[in-house]
């Protein structure tokens, strides 16, 4: 039988906020009394400094290398077989050779309609290609493993869905029933989390009076315990990425000058024919302090 909803306050939440009504009552006038005591011991002992801190160096002047090494990148193009209308297209398909590529990126450095900037430039250039659309899903796949850009990653995307498209087409899907089940999390509906945000905020304040039980040199042993967790942490954390940083895929190359001499200088350069229907082709441009970062990471 169907039973009249009657909405009241779950008994559980209740019982905590019931419990917790000593600790709220008591708390003001503690407060107040460390509050004389805090101030009645000011300045009386002495505090000496880390010695670690002489190690750290100049922090700030590492701070300012790293920011900007990091934050200027100068302009990027990127042209790929999916980029209308760079490329062969037959139907589906799409397909741009190393020399295509090439040409696209030395249209792409003459465009009138969106020049880079004057002065005396570098310009990076790195090179993907593939035999077929596995093959060169795989090797965008392995490039943006290391270091990801979104550009190679929307081709290399379109380049495994159409490696297996003719298979695909086959796949009758099954279609579920609607409605769907959705994992429900009560906090989704605003009461629910209004009581959570109430509740939770006295529970924060018996915890925080529950911690003065330690004894300070237990919670400072703590903390220690904690910070040579994260110190270690950290340098693990730095070994891992310098793991995946590593290897080669593509081919890279470096022109200086300014905008006409770089776009001349791709234009009597274009890669050599070879057996290649699929490639991309990035270019970073700017000042060589814009592309110190990826020279670097491109180890060119």
């Amino acid at each position: 039988m169907w039973t009249p909803v009657s909405l009241t306050m779950p008994s559980p939440l209740g019982a905590a906020h019931d419990t917790l009504q000593d600790c709220r009552a008591n708390a003001p006038g503690e407060l107040n009394a460390g509050k004389t005591r805090l101030t009645n011991v000011a300045g009386s002992v002495k505090i000496n400094t880390n010695p670690v801190l002489g190690t750290v160096g100049n922090i700030d002047a590492l701070r300012q290398a790293m920011t900007g090494l990091l934050q200027t990148g100068g302009l990027f193009a990127c042209v790929h077989p999916y980029i209308h209308p760079t490329g062969d297209r037959r139907g589906d398909y799409a397909f741009l050779t190393p020399q295509q590529a090439a040409t696209g990126m030395v249209d792409k450095l003459g465009d009138v309609m969106d020049l880079p900037p004057g002065g005396d430039l570098q310009a990076v250039f790195l090179l993907l290609r593939g035999v077929e659309h596995t093959g060169f899903a795989d090797t965008l796949k392995a490039f943006n493993a290391v270091f990801p850009v979104t550009e190679l990653q929307l081709a290399e995307r379109r380049a495994a869905w159409l490696a297996t498209l003719e298979t695909d087409k086959l796949i009758q899907a099954t279609g579920p029933v609607h409605p769907a089940w959705h994992k429900q999390d009560p906090r989704r509906h605003e009461r629910a989390a209004d009581l959570d945000t109430a509740l939770g905020a006295q529970v924060a304040l018996g915890e925080g009076y529950a911690l003065e039980s330690v004894r300070p040199e237990d919670e400072l042993a703590a903390l220690i315990d904690k910070k040579q967790a994260h110190v270690t942490q950290l340098e693990t954390a730095w070994t891992a990425l310098q793991d995946v940083i590593q290897g080669g895929t593509g081919l890279g190359q470096i022109l200086t000058g300014n905008r006409d001499s770089i776009h001349r200088q791709l234009n009597e350069a274009l890669p050599p024919v070879e057996g290649y229907k699929l490639a991309a082709m990035c270019c970073w441009i700017g000042t060589d302090e814009q592309t110190t970062f990826i020279k670097e990471l491109l180890g060119l």
